[in-house]
């Protein structure tokens, strides 16, 4: 059970800062509460319903909007929607362009097999544009690498880089480059992914795309965090996060100060980790991303759980836990009460504590 219990909290990791005033003063969100259970689908539904005599363009366009403020359980009915339009009239590049957007939120959801079923239901119908496939390929290495399927994940991103090479997308061709050295650094293939990072680095300040060089010197820091070799990954995130502070790019600073976080908890260094969790926290509430948000409660909880501050741990624990439940994330949902049952029991609440356990277990368990 303890090993359970420790990938239940290695799964809800994540952080981010704000006043703690503010912290504790903060309600669930509108949006999120109007989505969650029942009704929620309800009002989905009619405002879907609402849109009968739109083509799928226009839906696809209704859906893009939900989708750029995170708001990924409205965007898919309209993709869906666009889908079965496109169907209707034989439209099959708009029916790939749909099955691609769909795989997209998928993918965003953590819904990692019906994301790959979707792209490459896609796949046949794209269109002979390079730079089309090239960003479809792209989709499915991520979905691939998730599902564990690295080698069908390292195929998807030579296609990719194949693709965006020809259609002379340099940009694009970087990111396969990026995602290609990340695949090969988890496969233990340090010194191919290194060389591909380091490939992809020269080409991003070639072209004074600091947007690229963050993600980079990102992915060389987890490297490096992989490795126990915190000093350097300090270096590179630090280093990131100025070059984010720069250009105001609000959720790479978040994502890195995350990574800052956790290095910092890694290090015995809880406090300091809070300081920047709870900036993060702040930046990506003001992004709406409630996924990102709840992870960065579990972040501080685990955090303030690391310091002995129990009673803020469980406040913490318990305001992802909400997030999560909104969301409808079941495993991040169970890792939550697994983190709340460890607090029980060191608070000596044991039948708490059993109670907690159990409905993490019956969250995990499939479903006829």
């Amino acid at each position: 059970m303890r090993i359970a219990m420790l990938i239940f909290i290695a799964l809800c990791a994540g952080a981010i800062p704000v006043p703690r005033a503010d912290a504790r003063t903060l309600s669930l969100p509108d949006d999120l509460t109007d989505q969650a259970g029942a009704g929620a689908d309800q009002s989905v539904a009619e405002r879907v319903a609402s849109t009968r005599g739109l083509d799928g363009a226009e839906l696809i366009k209704i859906g893009d909007l939900h989708e750029v403020q995170n708001h990924l359980l409205e965007a898919l009915p309209y993709y869906r929607r666009a889908l079965a339009a496109f169907r209707m009239k034989k439209d099959r590049r708009g029916e790939a362009t749909a099955l691609v957007k769909i795989g997209r939120v998928q993918e965003r959801q953590g819904h990692y097999a019906e994301a790959y079923s979707s792209l490459h239901e896609a796949m046949p119908l794209l269109a002979a544009e390079d730079r089309a496939q090239a960003q479809a390929f792209l989709s499915l290495g991520r979905v691939s690498e998730a599902l564990g399927q690295m080698a069908e994940a390292e195929r998807a991103y030579q296609e990719s880089g194949t693709r965006f090479l020809r259609a002379q997308e340099r940009p694009g061709y970087n990111e396969s480059l990026i995602r290609l050295g990340g695949l090969f650094i988890a496969q233990g293939r340090t010194a191919d992914g290194l060389a591909s990072l380091q490939k992809a680095l020269r080409d991003a300040r070639e072209r004074e795309d600091h947007a690229q060089e963050i993600t980079i010197l990102t992915a060389m820091g987890d490297n490096h965090m992989k490795g126990d070799d915190r000093g350097a990954a300090l270096a590179l995130y630090q280093e990131g996060l100025r070059l984010a502070e720069v250009r105001r790019d609000v959720r790479a600073e978040a994502g890195l100060r995350v990574r800052l976080a956790r290095l910092y908890e890694a290090d015995d260094r809880s406090a300091e980790g809070a300081t920047f969790a709870w900036r993060a926290l702040a930046l990506y509430q003001s992004l709406k991303d409630r996924a990102m948000e709840a992870d960065t409660w579990s972040l501080l909880g685990s955090l303030h759980q690391e310091e002995g501050n129990l009673p803020l741990a469980v406040e913490y624990y318990e305001r992802a836990l909400a997030l999560y439940r909104a969301l409808r994330d079941q495993t991040r949902e169970a890792a939550s009460l697994a983190n709340l049952a460890t607090i029980y029991e060191a608070q000596g609440l044991q039948q708490q504590a059993l109670d907690t356990k159990q409905q993490a277990v019956r969250l995990l368990q499939p479903r006829p």
